[in-house]
């Protein structure tokens, strides 16, 4: 397995030069700001602020955060696929996915998703060696669980994906034997959140704005439909019209209502109530909302394949002082990326690759994916409710989880048909 760490570690490493210092989309230039101005805030989680402004050498060295996360992600996703597939077809399946768009394309964007999908890859690890019992030692407890839950907490919904997965291990598994591990996971994600937030940045754990969105997402597409005329207003009175909450978009992507600022503010104390008089009153209208919104957790394409926000290839800001260092190199590669953002409704398609675990799991008996299944299916499950927005990188878990199956089944099958033409020759 160091083989194969140190070559896919050299992989992402010339990923990352050919793209130096990486891809940055707005919310990497958020992390920008964060890191050089030295003004943390818990937006995007404290543990991400602290990160970025820490490892970026204080915002002397952006490029450096692109790096770590690819070469975390690359450690994550070896040390994956060696607890899951034999050694030989872990050492190719693992290498072959580091060259694609998923890994090479994914880990050098500056976004705290990677590392969230990180820590959801090391800790499914663990369990899986934790489940299997002989190749389970104690140094996973430092090398797999411990980072594993601090990764969990650079993005607000690491955690609850987690407490699903607590649940749902144990109801599957009945090992009391489990029951330490995932406390001490639950423990130090929780107590690395509050820490950071209160310690460190000194705001509450909990960003109300960001916790609400998908509320107030929901709100504002019933108020764009026909049968929300007036709701706001009996509903949640003072706070805006149904006017300005209405927002066709809101129903399937970024919201575009319209209130005032104070009206914003307001609506931070009403939103969780009125969210949840909607939901009991048109509580199939709330379901389909969620339905549309995030189709690609959903594992049959009934109603066609999903295509969704996907891979990031640019620096998105021209002006901003940070751009490659070889253009035309970086250019020409990204025709790479490209094709794996024109792949999307299938690269991106969650639900289909959560339900091929699933297959494995129930038709061919390989019971080491069962934690994978149900982290992913925690994670879909969650995504599925408080996801404002869809988005692919939100579930790339459940992606490299799927395509790492995949991609051992094609190896194995190869090694399996190698194998019979020497027997017959």
């Amino acid at each position: 397995m160091r083989s194969a760490l140190t070559r896919n570690s050299v992989v992402a490493v010339i990923w990352w030069a050919i793209f130096f210092p990486g891809f940055y989309s707005a919310d990497s230039f958020a992390a920008v700001n964060m890191a050089k101005s030295g003004d943390l805030v818990n937006s995007y989680t404290a543990s991400w602020a602290i990160y970025v402004r820490v490892f970026s050498l204080f915002g002397h060295f952006i490029g450096l955060l692109t790096l770590l996360n690819a070469l975390i992600l690359v450690y994550s996703v070896t040390r994956f696929s060696y607890a899951l597939l034999s050694k030989k077809t872990a050492a190719i399946s693992s290498f072959v996915l580091t060259l694609t768009p998923l890994v090479a394309g994914m880990g050098i964007t500056l976004w705290h998703d990677i590392l969230m999908t990180a820590g959801l890859l090391l800790l499914a690890t663990f369990f899986t060696l934790f489940r299997q019992g002989e190749n389970y030692a104690k140094s996973d407890f430092y090398s797999l669980l411990v980072p594993g839950a601090v990764l969990l907490s650079f993005r607000p919904n690491g955690l609850p994906t987690f407490i699903v997965f607590a649940v749902l291990t144990l109801i599957f598994a009945r090992r009391k034997t489990l029951i330490r591990p995932l406390a001490l996971v639950l423990a130090i994600t929780a107590g690395t959140t509050i820490f950071n937030s209160l310690v460190v940045i000194g705001e509450d754990p909990i960003n109300p704005n960001y916790a609400q969105e998908w509320m107030r997402n929901d709100i504002s597409c019933y108020a764009a439909s026909t049968t929300g005329a007036g709701w706001v207003e009996k509903n949640m009175p003072g706070v805006g019209t149904t006017q300005s909450w209405a927002s066709p978009a809101a129903c399937v992507f970024l919201n575009g209502y319209e209130l005032i600022q104070t009206d914003r503010e307001k609506s931070l104390e009403v939103v969780p109530a009125a969210w949840r008089k909607l939901a009991l009153s048109d509580p199939v209208f709330v379901l389909k909302t969620h339905f549309d919104r995030n189709y690609y957790v959903v594992p049959l394409p009934i109603n066609g394949l999903p295509s969704i926000p996907f891979l990031h290839s640019t620096i998105e800001q021209a002006d901003a002082g940070i751009a490659w260092a070889m253009p035309s190199v970086a250019e020409k590669a990204r025709v790479i990326m490209r094709v794996g953002n024109a792949l999307r409704p299938i690269l991106a398609y969650a639900g289909m690759w959560l339900l091929l675990v699933l297959g494995a799991v129930i038709f061919f008996k390989r019971k080491e994916w069962l934690p994978t299944f149900l982290m992913g299916f925690s994670l879909l499950g969650i995504l599925f409710v408080f996801a404002p927005i869809p988005d692919g990188r939100y579930a790339l878990f459940v992606l490299l989880a799927g395509q790492l199956l995949l991609l051992g089944a094609i190896v194995d099958g190869i090694e399996r048909l190698r194998n019979r033409n020497r027997i017959t020759s």
